[in-house]
This record gives structure tokens, C-alpha cells and sequence, in this order.
């Protein structure tokens, strides 16, 4: 008999701004989405690509509240 192969996972590769993000939401989670991406500095599409490459990675997410909106760590 052989043990069950199970499939390997592999390493998610961050680009540089995920990267960014990612450390920031380290430092402090949750938090505002709009002061996160001022901090970043990044123009609105290398934003989006960011906050959404993240996500789909499931590395954050994205919650609405009252309050607004916020992002934290997985």
C-alpha cells in the first residue's frame, strides 16, 4: 500500500505593493481602508491590484461595518 498522496501547496507569490499591504495590516489589523491606502502611497490601480490580489489569496479581507469600511488579516 502507499500513503495518500496529498497535492503540495505551493508558496503565494506577493508582488511588491501586496507585500506592502500585507506588512501594514501586520502592524495594525483592522483597519480603515482609506488610511490604509493613504499609508501605501500606491496610485489607485496598483490599490486595487493590491487589496484584491490579497484577498483572493485569502492573506485579508475586506469588511463593511457602520462604522465603514475595513480591512484586517485572515
Amino acid at each position: 500500500m502507499f500513503p495518500q498522496m496529498k497535492p503540495e501547496r505551493k508558496a503565494v507569490e506577493l508582488s511588491e505593493e501586496e507585500k506592502l499591504v500585507l506588512n501594514l495590516l501586520k502592524e495594525k489589523s483592522p483597519v480603515d481602508l482609506n488610511e490604509l491606502k493613504g499609508q501605501t502611497g500606491l496610485s489607485n490601480k496598483k490599490w486595487d491590484k493590491a487589496i484584491k490580489g490579497l484577498t483572493k489569496n485569502k492573506l485579508a479581507r475586506v469588511e463593511k461595518t457602520d462604522a465603514g469600511l475595513f480591512a484586517s488579516l485572515v
